[in-house]
């Protein structure tokens, strides 16, 4: 895999540590951009990152798929398609900021 020039990471803030803490314990969590996006979710309209996943190790995937499961329930391999073909979204409220290493972006 290419590393990527520019990075971006959103920060979990308490609320994303209950649920994601396990697989970031740092708090940061890859994204393809530091700005959100608004998407529709079937709990409604929210404000996301989209998680980068190419970043994230296989032991990070299998967690995050695993938490979502027990969440949301439904078939595994129904959740593993729907990342495929939209990406991960991570809703803002879960977020206390999020940062980038392309200074340009500030200039």
């Amino acid at each position: 895999m290419k590393e990527r020039r520019f990075k971006h990471w959103a920060y979990l803030n308490d609320e994303g540590m209950k649920i994601f803490g396990p697989v970031f314990p740092d708090k940061k969590v890859p994204v393809l951009s530091m700005i959100c996006q608004t998407v529709n979710l079937p709990i409604g309209d929210k404000r996301v990152y989209k998680v980068y996943f190419e970043e994230l190790t296989d032991e990070q995937i299998e967690k995050i798929i695993n938490i979502l499961i027990e969440k949301q329930g439904g078939p595994r391999e129904d959740l593993e398609k729907q990342i495929k073909e939209y990406g991960l979204p991570l809703r803002e409220e879960l977020t206390s900021g999020s940062g980038t290493n392309h200074i340009g972006l500030f200039l």
